[in-house]
């Protein structure tokens, strides 16, 4: 079976609104979720990401390093989780995405992977893990995908050994899928989506002391000269 991430983009003006215990439900229902594909040996890796108004992103612009406070939320949406799944194809996989818990404002994208790693113990040690979503901001796909295959190529197994806990990287927007609400009924379109101004094409999964100790080493790779890192932490499960 091939891979896909199922990533929520959240509307997060709507999650603030919500109650506690509305919250509290859907999170429940989110990790039901996950030990629904879990236990059909569907999911090789889940995370919930905390606000983006907790996130830096990171980039370099000649010889300075930007760092930007969140919050991002990119018309509106940010990305608030995600599901590592294994399918038959995409039409399966976004049957799979169609049952993720999510509120009606929220989207749900399904990307195929084009290759990852991750352990299956994770979270087996303690400590803060952080989800480094590579970002790139292009006019095309096609520029867009010279932007992720340059940094792959730079940024290939230069990663701190002690520290690096997986990561993926994810095919084009174009072989991706997104549900989202269209007038009164949820409604599944065909990629790509470039209408976001950055679109990520990977995921990296560190174990660090804080973010600001992600931004320090965000900021000595090449991820940033070519593209933008994303730094948020995991809710621990």
């Amino acid at each position: 079976m091939a891979e896909y991430l199922v990533m929520t983009r959240e509307d997060e003006h709507a999650h603030a609104s919500q109650s506690p215990k509305a919250m509290s439900e859907l999170i429940e229902e989110s990790a039901a979720y996950a030990d629904e594909l879990r236990h059909a040996g569907r999911l090789a890796d889940r995370g919930r990401l905390r606000p983006s108004k907790e996130g830096k992103r990171v980039r370099r612009e000649v010889d300075r390093l930007e760092v930007s406070d969140g919050p991002f939320a990119e018309e509106g949406k940010t990305l608030g989780g995600y599901y590592w799944v294994q399918a038959r194809s995409v039409e399966e996989a976004t049957e799979l995405a169609a049952r993720a818990p999510a509120l009606p404002t929220d989207e749900v994208d399904v990307r195929p992977l084009m290759k990852g790693v991750v352990p299956a113990d994770k979270e087996a040690k303690p400590g803060k893990i952080f989800a480094c979503a590579v970002l790139g901001s292009t006019r095309t796909e096609e520029a867009w995908v010279e932007v992720m295959d340059r940094i792959d190529e730079e940024t290939r197994g230069r990663f701190p050994e002690a520290s690096f806990l997986g990561g993926l990287r994810l095919e084009p927007p174009k072989r991706g899928r997104r549900i989202a609400t269209r007038g009164e009924r949820r409604a599944t379109f065909d990629g790509p989506f470039l209408e976001s101004k950055e679109v990520i094409g990977g995921l990296l999964l560190l174990r660090m002391t804080s973010i600001d100790e992600a931004v320090r080493w965000a900021g000595e790779t090449r991820f940033v000269v070519h593209g933008t890192l994303e730094i948020r932490e995991l809710w621990r499960t």
